[in-house]
C-alpha cells in the first residue's frame, strides 16, 4: 500500500527551516521551498516508513560528488529526521529544461542553447560516472538551470538520484552485469538496453542523453505518442537505419547522428569518450551558431 505523502503547510517549521510553499511531489515524497535567515533552499521529504528510501541514496551520491568537486550538482545544507519523515535541505534551483523547452518557440530551444545546455548535461553524467554511479533516469525534467537571483541562468544542474545504481565495487572495478534487470527510468528516453531488460552501463546514460538532446533541439521524438513500452523499444531500434534515422534527426545537425553511432559502438565495460563528444558538439558553434545568450536570457 502506498504511504501517505508528507504534507507540510506554509510557515510550518521543520527544525529551523520555515516552509514557504510546495514545489512539487513525486512517488517518494514532496519538495518544498524553505527559508532561514541565510536565504532560500529546497527541502525534500520522505516518510520514514517508505519501503525504498530514495533520500538516502540522494545524500550519499551528493556527498560523494561534493568531495570530488562535481560541477552540476546541488549542495546539501542539512539533513535529519523530523516526526514521521526524513528530510534533506539542498540548493534551490530554477526551472527544468523540460519547462524551458516547452516555453520556447515551437516547443523547443534554439540550436545554440540546446547544444550548450546539452554539453553541461553530459558533463554532469561524466562526473557521476567518475564516482561509479549510473543515473538511469536522464530526462529534461531531471535537469534544471540555476536561479535568476543568483545569476545562474547559464548553469545546469542534474537532479534526482533515486534511480542511481553503483556500477563499480568497493575497489572501483566494474561489476559483472546481472542476467536480467527490470525496467528503470522513463519510457520516452530509456535506452534500448532498458527495453531489453539488460543491465545498464555508462553508454546507456549517454544514449538517453542523446534522445533528450534531440527533443531539446526539435521539440520532438518520433515515438513520443506511442504508449506501449515494447513498441517504443522497437521504434528506437529502427532508428538506427534509414528512413527512420532521418526521422529521428530531422531538424538536428548531422553531428547528432555521428554521436549516436559512436555511442552505439560502446560495449558494457567501455568508458564513453566524453571529451570527444563535447568536441563533436562544439563543432556546431564553430559553424557560426551562437552559444549565448541562452533563450531565457533574452526576455
Amino acid at each position: 500500500m502506498a504511504q501517505e505523502l508528507v504534507q507540510l503547510q506554509p510557515r510550518q517549521k521543520v527544525d529551523k527551516w520555515a516552509i514557504v510553499r510546495k514545489l512539487g511531489e513525486g512517488g517518494f515524497g514532496a519538495v518544498y521551498k524553505v527559508s532561514d535567515p541565510s536565504g532560500e533552499y529546497a527541502l525534500k521529504v520522505e516518510g520514514v516508513s517508505e519501503a525504498i528510501q530514495v533520500l538516502k541514496m540522494e545524500v550519499f551520491v551528493l556527498n560523494e560528488l561534493a568531495q570530488r568537486g562535481g560541477r552540476h550538482f546541488c549542495k546539501i545544507y542539512d539533513k535529519g529526521r523530523f516526526g514521521t519523515f526524513n528530510y534533506v535541505v539542498m540548493t534551490l534551483v530554477g526551472k527544468s529544461l523540460q519547462d524551458l523547452r516547452k516555453e520556447g518557440p515551437g516547443g523547443h530551444m534554439s540550436l545554440g542553447t540546446a547544444v550548450s545546455v546539452g554539453i553541461q548535461s553530459l558533463e554532469a553524467l561524466e562526473d557521476l560516472h567518475s564516482i561509479g554511479y549510473l543515473h538511469r533516469d536522464v530526462k529534461p525534467g531531471n535537469y534544471t538551470i540555476g536561479r535568476v537571483e543568483l545569476r545562474e541562468l547559464r548553469k545546469v544542474y542534474v537532479l534526482d538520484f533515486g534511480m542511481c545504481r553503483k556500477f563499480t565495487n568497493e575497489q572501483g572495478v566494474i561489476r559483472k552485469p546481472r542476467q536480467a534487470a527490470g525496467f528503470r527510468g522513463t519510457v520516452r528516453y530509456a535506452p534500448i538496453s532498458c527495453h531489453l531488460q539488460r543491465e545498464l552501463c555508462r553508454k546507456d546514460d549517454v544514449e538517453t542523453w542523446l534522445y533528450q538532446q534531440v527533443e531539446l533541439t526539435t521539440g520532438n521524438l518520433p515515438w513520443k505518442n506511442i504508449q506501449d513500452m515494447n513498441q517504443v523499444g522497437e521504434y528506437k531500434k529502427k532508428c538506427r537505419n534509414q528512413p527512420f534515422v532521418a526521422e529521428l534527426f530531422a531538424g538536428c545537425p548531422p553531428i547528432y547522428e555521428s554521436v549516436m553511432r559512436l555511442c552505439d559502438n560502446y560495449k558494457y565495460y567501455d568508458a564513453p569518450d566524453y571529451v570527444k563528444i563535447y568536441g563533436m558538439m562544439r563543432t556546431i558553434f564553430a559553424q557560426g551558431v551562437p552559444e549565448f545568450p541562452y533563450d531565457w536570457e533574452k526576455n
